[in-house]
């Protein structure tokens, strides 16, 4: 069997290369052509096949165990990212690897039930758990345009709603200080707690701007302030409070 599918892949091969392009003519003799080449093992039976476009319209390399069962996949989508995935004895991916687009993502574990995600997004660092396809935990460096992070590269923590909406984040900005903001069901920020320039800071929101401030310096000073529904200081307790 394993000397008729060579001369069988030979002979395909010499067929093919009337019809190669100069350059890979110029290759030479030794090279075989064939849209895919199955490897067996010393029984016959099929371990391994090198496809051209495979059932997923990837080329690929996969690897079967002896019950028959695809174990392991390298291959590259037809617009050229590479993946890799391997998978358990019933068959589910316990491992997969992407590239694409200039980011890289590495998800361990059955990503239908819990899995671990590390990698990078808009060139962002990224280590985030899921449960169900659903993250549910986020580390990454801040960047540009969340909330209370006034530079990228600053750590953040988000811990997700089961829809994956944010309910808990947790910074450290540019200075140094440290943040936790809350968030109701909507994803509206509602609650922040900070330690800025030696006060701590307790805001309460409405979902787009405080509405209460509480403040104590580093000198025991509290304050207490109440804002309108414009974010006008309509009532002040004490100190002027940090904002």
């Amino acid at each position: 069997m394993v000397g008729a599918l060579l001369v069988a892949s030979m002979a395909g091969g010499a067929a093919a290369n009337v019809f190669l392009p100069a350059r890979l003519a110029a290759q030479g003799s030794n090279v075989v052509t064939a849209a895919q080449v199955n490897i067996v093992d010393d029984a016959g039976q099929l371990r391994a096949v090198l496809s051209g476009s495979d059932e997923r319209g990837q080329t690929s390399l996969t690897f079967y165990g002896a019950d028959g069962t695809a174990r392991g996949v390298l291959g590259m989508d037809v617009d050229g990212a590479p993946a890799l995935r391997l998978s358990d004895p019933s068959g589910a991916v316990k491992l997969a690897a992407t590239v694409s687009a200039g980011d890289a993502l590495l998800t361990v574990g059955d990503d239908r039930a819990r899995s671990a995600v590390f990698g990078t997004l808009g060139g962002t660092p990224v280590v985030g758990l899921s449960h169900a396809g659903q993250a549910r935990m986020q580390l990454e460096l801040g960047t540009d345009g969340q909330p209370n992070m006034s530079l990228q590269g600053e750590p953040t923590v988000n811990l997700l709603g089961a829809p994956g909406q944010r309910a808990i984040s947790l910074a450290v900005d540019a200075s140094g200080a440290p943040f936790m903001s809350l968030y109701d069901l909507s994803g509206a920020p509602r609650v922040l707690l900070g330690a800025v320039q030696g006060t701590a800071v307790l805001n309460l929101g409405d979902g787009t701007r405080p509405r209460l401030v509480l403040g104590v310096t580093d000198g025991g000073e509290g304050s207490l302030g109440f804002y309108d529904a414009e974010g006008t200081l309509v009532r002040l307790v004490g100190a002027e409070p940090a904002r």
